[in-house]
């Protein structure tokens, strides 16, 4: 089984190539070959939509890049790992141009991890997770894990990411079918899918906060978890201007509590 790992952040030794790092490790302790691309390492220019585009139907392109040796390995491989940092509310451009210039010749459905992650407020990491998700499943991946990293839950994703490699080569799809229909509805039933902007910053709240418990943080996040329950119970209620406002109050004093108490002294 050939694995393609492919890091969209500029950084390589960042959260996305650590995570990726860690997931590699269970992919080979199942024997199987990685493929670890940097796109940063690769020339990979924008898509230009050209008209009666050849790249369709063959591997061609008008552009003279690395694309088409990245959409070489994107075919050929049996399962795909992509990392994706949320730069701005969304996927960034080393990453998007990686997406645009993909296309699958292939007529099977291919087991996928799929990351979006977010340093700083973790503000879209959801949004650009669904992004991610939903160019897989329409070029052919299935999501075996889809997960938004942040600062709040990567100690978490640290520890399950060699699992996720190893269910990774495991996960068979056989029984997968390509028609559009199976594919969109294998994307709604993807966790976070079905997330709003609201849904969002509940999460990170709600991330911040258990990150904070973790840390033994209880005293001081007593009230911020009082501030989540309430937001949630707001919104579930249809209360969705109040819930707004409590969950925003929560993910602000959350992270600057957790900022606080992460940032090295000195």
């Amino acid at each position: 089984m050939r694995v393609l790992a492919v890091n969209g952040s500029p950084h390589k030794e960042g959260f996305c190539k650590k995570i990726l790092n860690r997931i590699i490790e269970g992919v080979v302790e199942k024997e199987a070959i990685v493929e670890l691309v940097d796109l940063s390492d690769k020339t990979v220019k924008p898509c230009l939509a050209c008209r009666n585009a050849e790249c369709w139907e063959s591997m061609k392109c008008n552009l003279t890049d690395d694309g088409l040796e990245l959409r070489r390995l994107f075919n050929e491989c049996d399962a795909l790992v992509f990392a994706a940092p949320v730069y701005f509310l969304s996927v960034n451009g080393l990453a998007k141009n990686f997406m645009d210039r993909m296309r699958n010749y292939r007529g099977d459905v291919r087991p996928s991890v799929a990351l979006a992650v977010a340093g700083g407020t973790g503000k879209g990491c959801v949004t650009a997770l669904q992004e991610v998700c939903r160019w897989m499943v329409l070029v052919g991946f299935s999501p075996v894990v889809a997960e938004p990293v942040t600062r709040y839950n990567l100690d978490l994703a640290m520890g399950w990411a060699k699992s996720w490699g190893v269910m990774l080569v495991e996960k068979t799809l056989s029984e997968k079918r390509g028609d559009l229909y199976s594919r969109l509805s294998e994307f709604e039933r993807l966790p976070y899918m079905r997330y709003t902007v609201t849904d969002e910053i509940l999460y990170l709240a709600r991330s911040a906060v258990d990150a904070l418990l973790r840390r033994s943080v209880v005293e001081e996040t007593a009230e911020l978890a009082r501030l989540v329950e309430e937001a949630e119970t707001r919104l579930r209620l249809g209360d969705s201007e109040n819930g707004l406002r409590l969950a925003v109050e929560a993910h602000e004093k959350s992270m600057r509590l957790f900022n606080r108490l992460t940032q090295p002294s000195g």
